[in-house]
């Protein structure tokens, strides 16, 4: 189970809220709720639990699925998530956006990126799938060095 330490992030543009990212508390993977600024649900975003690699799949609100059986996933993203370099894709597996940490830009303690998105496609729902993702990993790298440094542990 995913117990997280944080459960909202806003996203803001010019001073105004365009989505909200809700975390589930208790889930069997990673996921977050996806709200647009009026508070209705846009979808959301989880990990897949059974992938060769990292893999995040974005359902949409609305796109099917009853109860407990969720919709299929509107859009998959995929890629290299250590080096923040990955792909969203459509179910007709087209590239509908592309994002990659910008190494270019390091001048604060903030990571930046460049996100390309398809004509048509909503870039509010692109954004916080960043989002998500970024925050995820983040939390991930913290556990990792944790460990890595030997707090909690027998050693320790």
């Amino acid at each position: 189970l995913h117990l997280p330490g944080k459960d909202k992030m806003r996203i803001r543009v010019g001073g105004n809220n365009v989505a909200e990212l809700d975390r589930k508390l208790v889930a069997m993977t990673p996921t977050y709720d996806i709200y647009r600024s009026d508070g209705s649900k846009l979808g959301w975003i989880e990990k897949k639990q059974i992938a060769f690699t990292d893999t995040f799949d974005v359902y949409l609100e609305g796109k099917g699925g009853i109860g407990l059986f969720k919709p299929p996933p509107a859009f998959r993203i995929e890629g290299d998530f250590i080096d923040r370099n990955f792909v969203m894709k459509n179910t007709n597996n087209e590239a509908v956006a592309k994002i990659s940490k910008d190494r270019l830009v390091e001048f604060d303690a903030f990571d930046h990126y460049q996100v390309q998105v398809a004509p048509g496609m909503d870039s509010i729902l692109v954004v916080a799938c960043l989002c998500a993702i970024d925050e995820e990993f983040d939390e991930e790298h913290k556990e990792r060095k944790k460990k890595e440094q030997g707090e909690g542990g027998w050693f320790s």
